[in-house]
């Protein structure tokens, strides 16, 4: 009698069994997760990179704009922070927050496209023309964006040259930093040109993966973590990002830094950008598709319903 009600016990109200003590702990069949795993998270980056293509280059220049701004935006807040004393690998927590705005409302990067855009000529999803076409759009977006937003800066701390800076501490730390990533680097000719495609590399490593990461997240909060992470971790390091650097070096310039134009183009974005595609496309976008690519199954058809034969 007891052994037949706990049978029954053990069946239910719908007659399945009830999970035992033994049963405890243990998940049947494929945990559920809050998160993207890394094979759809490689198809989601082809994806985001062919779609692209379909973009009008009058809308990727703006994002790329409004990308380059905010980069400078975020880089000035961090900048401001450390001039005034603030230990710079503290006042690099605040450059993630425009990066976070970019990947949130999304805007683009041309150093994220370095990572996204080759995937989807490699798994032919678009062409070489193509990834010609929308890097040249959002890079010179990018390059606007962080000129104007330059302007907008030498403008507001000068009153538009009627005095020197009015911060006291801005302008001079500015052009530190810019003659650091300059003439330091042509100090050294060749051997300083390596470093700063290196630190390129170093740099574009981390920022790529703040573009990609958000894509495991389903949440706003989540993303946002993911994007303020590996992008923190490459501005306290202060590697060459060369967006950022469109932002810091022509400033410096408008605040009367001795850095021609030589020493902008030659000096810094030639090996800083090598250095970005290498560090985007080697270590974040071929790296991940090669370990975690997948072929989607081919669906096999499936046979049309059929009425079973009558009696």
């Amino acid at each position: 009698m007891v052994d037949s009600l706990t049978r029954q016990s053990d069946a239910g109200t719908y007659g399945v069994r009830a999970p035992q003590m033994s049963d405890a702990g243990t998940y049947h069949g494929d945990p559920v997760v809050d998160y993207v795993r890394a094979p759809q998270l490689v198809q989601t980056m082809i994806e985001a990179g062919a779609s692209k293509q379909n973009l009008p280059a009058g809308q990727i220049f703006v994002r790329g704009m409004f990308g380059g701004a905010l980069l400078a935006y975020a880089t000035g807040i961090a900048f401001f922070a450390a001039a005034q004393g603030v230990p710079p690998v503290i006042a690099g927590l605040l450059f993630p927050v425009g990066f976070i705005i970019i990947n949130l409302i999304g805007f683009d990067l041309i150093t994220g496209y370095f990572a996204l855009v080759p995937m989807a000529v490699i798994h032919r999803r678009m062409t070489f023309g193509d990834l010609v076409r929308t890097w040249w759009w959002v890079w010179l977006g990018c390059l606007a964006g962080s000129l104007v937003y330059d302007a907008m800066v030498w403008t507001s701390f000068t009153l538009t040259g009627a005095t020197g800076d009015t911060t006291g501490v801005l302008s001079a730390y500015i052009i530190k930093i810019a003659t650091a990533k300059t003439l330091k680097y042509e100090e050294f000719g060749m051997a300083g040109a390596f470093a700063a495609l290196v630190k390129g590399m170093l740099c574009n490593w981390m920022v790529t993966m703040g573009v990609v990461l958000p894509y495991c997240a389903r949440s706003a909060i989540g993303k946002a973590i993911a994007t303020f992470v590996p992008i923190y971790m490459f501005f306290a390091m202060g590697y060459e990002h060369m967006v950022v650097n469109q932002f810091i070096i022509p400033t410096a310039m408008m605040f009367g830094a001795p850095i021609s134009q030589y020493d902008f183009w030659v000096g810094n974005q030639v090996p800083v950008t090598i250095g970005n595609f290498l560090g985007g496309f080697l270590f974040t976008g071929a790296a991940l598709g090669w370990l975690f690519y997948t072929r989607k199954p081919v669906e096999e058809p499936v046979p049309p319903l059929t009425r079973p034969a009558r009696p």
